[in-house]
């Protein structure tokens, strides 16, 4: 019977729609697109949504409190040797979708298979940091420390150590006990854990089906693949309250695990659907063909959602959202025949790669950005400021940072003033683009154009919608010289949002060719800081990077809206959790 039910749900996506969903049936339709289902890989929200209720790590987030943690897969943990050791009491009893049963062996595997294949695009830079001592795999980190030149008996001497690093960093001390050694003081370790890469995979499962063998044999063979090729990219099997049915294009089907060790969830089938257009999004909504869709803002709220029968719109002013949006600036812009900077050259049809390594022209950009328009007329009011990237609630936030707002003569001054007067005299064309659905980003793209374009008719700004598979890639291989993004924290400590914005080697400070050795300095020193009685010196060197990030600007952060949740009226249990992807655990639904 479930099996039939679960078949019907997928055709009736897939070739039509249905009335109403069932009552045991959840239905979500978001905005974006799937990335990957391996836990490893997976950094996109879309994809975190599904995973999260699918693997579970050691401790996870309490329901609707973000700063507390309940055990999951671990009973309990201790710290150890001055905060080098972690050692956590697994849960016996538990089981796999497969059926296998979980024991230390699968913990182990998980995190080594992090660090084995630790992929560039992924949020393994922070367990390697963490656990080995490097952010990148191990031939990226031989390349770094050897040169371009080195034998390759250097470079086997130097990944031998590696493996060393790996096997040292996780031990199991017996079936149900874990221990992991950490390369250094990490004041956010356990917050780390809590991230659903480090999601406990079934090795056995995993192993049989072609992924890493678990040993040093074929651990080479690993290091840096992209995961996407491999099996766990689109199959699974966890210990989560659901278990993965189908994954079909832009349709995901789950349904229910008969062998959890938790309490039995209420709702037993769920089908999480990416569609990108917002008013297909809520039709389905009216038509109770969905139980919950995104709605990318308030002035759609209030205009048209809050007009329809059997729909609930859930907010509190007490939610907070553990992240921040910005424009990115692309310091040295990568790509053979990219698109998006035209000839290449500053002659009125391009720009050079370095384009905005000028900080005149960040700077004009910044004041061309109308802020106040989209915190009072795509949020309506509903929503919080931003004076660095970095989630006003939370510790090392500067609110005494201004803001750059709207002021077209401030632009105009810096363009006359950017690359020494060339380009205001010689104009420039360029790209900048935006996840295809996403109406504020749309909005971000489009105000930059109109209001840089009225300063003069030698600038021209094209406004590209992209996939957000594709949107994601182009960012990652660096091609875009100008885009606006946001962050979700991967775990509750600001050096979640201060290392990838504006470390050399963070993951977004990356995709910029953003680096400054003074910021590199003081992230690196922060992070030596992990006594309770040190934090407020943590805290302080944080708000002195977001006052020199104001002049520096490898970023303009904008408001970003207040959270809501967009359902049908009959739908139970519906939270609020920051640093849940999906905002609350689908375990927790029920309809009445």
């Amino acid at each position: 019977m479930k099996k039939h039910l679960i078949a019907a749900i997928a055709m009736a996506v897939l070739g039509g729609a249905f009335a109403a969903t069932p009552q045991d049936t959840y239905v979500y339709m978001q905005n974006a697109v799937f990335d990957s289902l391996d836990p490893v890989q997976a950094y996109d929200g879309a994809s975190i949504g599904v995973i999260e209720n699918i693997y579970e790590t050691l401790y996870s987030f309490k329901r609707d409190v973000p700063g507390e943690y309940e055990p999951t897969l671990a009973t309990s943990y201790e710290v150890k040797d001055d905060g080098l050791t972690y050692v956590y009491h697994l849960r016996k009893g538990v089981k796999f979708h497969s059926g296998n049963p979980m024991t230390c062996r699968d913990v182990e595997y998980s995190i080594e298979r992090i660090l084995v294949t630790m992929p560039g695009d992924s949020g393994a830079w922070f367990y390697g940091d963490a656990l080995t001592g490097y952010g990148n795999d191990a031939l990226t980190e031989a390349k770094k420390a050897l040169g371009e030149n080195a034998s390759q008996a250097e470079i086997d001497k130097f990944l031998d150590a590696y493996w060393q690093k790996i096997e040292d960093s996780v031990a199991c001390d017996d079936l149900y006990t874990v221990r992991f050694n950490l390369a250094g003081p990490d004041v956010a370790f356990f917050a780390k854990m809590l991230f659903t890469a480090a999601g406990v995979v079934d090795s056995k499962w995993a192993i049989e089906h072609g992924a890493w063998s678990g040993t040093k044999d074929d651990w080479k063979d690993w290091i840096g693949v992209d995961l996407r090729t491999g099996y766990l990219h689109n199959h699974a099997s966890g210990t989560g309250p659901y278990m993965l049915v189908k994954w079909d294009d832009k349709n995901i089907v789950a349904k229910a695990f008969d062998g959890y060790w938790g309490e039995a969830p209420a709702i037993k089938n769920v089908l999480v659907q990416a569609v990108e257009e917002e008013a297909t999004r809520l039709e389905a909504l009216r038509r109770g063909d969905a139980d919950r869709v995104d709605v990318n803002d308030w002035a759609t709220v209030n205009a048209k959602v809050k007009q329809m029968q059997g729909v609930k719109v859930w907010s509190d002013p007490a939610w907070s959202p553990a992240g921040a949006h910005v424009v990115f600036f692309n310091f040295n812009v990568q790509g053979e025949n990219n698109p998006y900077i035209g000839s290449g050259r500053l002659d009125g049809n391009g720009i050079p790669r370095d384009f905005f390594a000028d900080v005149n022209v960040r700077k004009a950009f910044a004041y061309s950005l109308d802020q106040d328009a989209i915190y009072n007329d795509i949020y309506e009011g509903n929503a919080a400021w931003y004076t660095m990237a970095l989630p006003p609630t939370w510790p090392g936030y500067d609110p005494d940072i201004p803001i750059r707002k709207l002021d077209l003569d401030k632009a105009e001054e810096y363009f006359k003033k950017a690359w020494g007067g060339q380009v205001w005299e010689k104009g420039f064309r360029l790209t900048i683009t935006h996840n295809a659905g996403n109406t504020v980003r749309q909005a971000v793209a489009e105000m930059l154009k109109a209001n840089i374009e009225s300063l003069n008719p030698k600038f021209k700004i094209d406004v590209v919608p992209l996939q957000w598979s594709d949107y994601l890639k182009a960012a990652r291989a660096k091609s875009l010289p100008v885009w606006p993004l946001g962050w979700g924290a991967d775990y509750a400590d600001p050096d979640n949002f201060i290392h990838p914005f504006y470390h050399s080697e963070g993951s977004l400070a990356k995709r910029q060719n953003f680096k400054d050795p003074e910021f590199d300095k003081m992230i690196e020193y922060a992070r030596t800081l992990v006594r309770p009685d040190q934090q407020e010196e943590r805290f302080a060197i944080y708000r002195k990077i977001g006052r020199m990030a104001y002049d520096v600007l490898p970023n303009v952060p904008y408001p970003r809206q207040s959270p809501f949740i967009v359902t049908r009226d009959n739908l139970q249990g519906v939270y609020y959790n920051s640093m849940i992807s999906g905002a609350f655990y689908w375990k927790d639904l029920a309809k009445k």
